[in-house]
């Protein structure tokens, strides 16, 4: 099976379960520090899938050398690229399924890619800066919504549009 106890590859690791109907992440489970991932079933696995396609013990994923092999433990099997598989290397982007019509995970390695559907918990804890209220521009526009210039702004703005949209329908 490999140097289990080797070097965990740097990065992390991320896994993805994906909508089956558009392939869209529905849950992302990430690792940094381990060197086996245990997928399955039954409480006490990594990740719990709770499907009646998945085995109590589906897949164990584990960091050898450089790599992360799959090894598929589950009664219904485990497919990559449509193709049962008793052990393989994944690669970054690799998408496995648990049994013939069961749900769908992507592997990623490293620092995982920005998603639509990212929550609070996957936000670079760096980044969390860029989500602070502006006190000063807050209470500037307060002022101008409660001074009413805001809708005088609005109000200019829209005849503006207006002037000029029935200056085209003269020309033409």
């Amino acid at each position: 099976m490999g140097d289990v106890h080797g070097p965990i590859p740097a990065g992390g690791v991320s896994l993805q379960l994906l909508d089956s109907a558009q392939g869209q992440p529905i849950q992302t489970w990430r690792f940094s520090d381990q060197r086996e991932i245990t997928i399955g079933r039954e409480d006490g696995n990594d990740i719990v899938i709770p499907d009646p396609h998945v085995s109590r013990l589906h897949v164990t994923l584990y960091a050898a050398d450089d790599s992360w092999m799959l090894v598929s433990r589950g009664r219904h099997g485990t497919l990559i690229d449509n193709r049962l598989v008793a052990e393989a290397v994944l690669r970054p982007g690799a998408v496995f399924r648990l049994g013939p019509t069961g749900p769908m995970l992507r592997f990623d390695q490293g620092k995982a890619a920005a998603s639509a559907s990212m929550t609070m918990d996957q936000i670079d804890p760096d980044a969390i800066t860029l989500f602070e209220l502006d006190h000063e521009r807050s209470r500037s526009e307060a002022d101008r919504i409660a001074g009413g210039a805001l809708f005088d702004e609005l109000r200019q703005q829209s005849q503006r549009m207006r002037s000029a949209r029935n200056d085209g329908d003269r020309s033409s």
